[in-house]
């Protein structure tokens, strides 16, 4: 009985790859939301794609970078040239 269930499913899909048109026509509803549902999913995969790509060039520094550059940026009028070296040493 599987076997026969199998079979009869495998010749379903082998008619409707070789007879889409009649398959559309057919199940319009199926069809529509199928190309939707691939539209989305790659939709999403590019769009990650891309974005991943993106985020990887503008890199945001964190809470911590920008406490040490305002940090630095605000000692820096005060310290001396050769006291600012020793700093750079210390926070690159």
């Amino acid at each position: 009985m599987v076997a026969h269930q199998q079979n009869r499913v495998k010749d379903e899909f082998f008619g409707a790859m070789q007879h889409p048109e009649e398959m559309l026509k057919e199940y319009p509803l199926p069809s529509m939301l199928l190309m939707f549902g691939l539209g989305i999913g790659v939709g999403v995969l590019v769009s990650h794609a891309l974005c991943s790509t993106l985020m990887d060039t503008f890199e945001e520094p964190t809470m911590t970078e920008k406490v040490k550059r305002q940090l630095y940026d605000a000692v820096s009028s005060v310290v001396p040239p050769s006291m600012l070296k020793q700093l750079q040493h210390y926070t690159s």
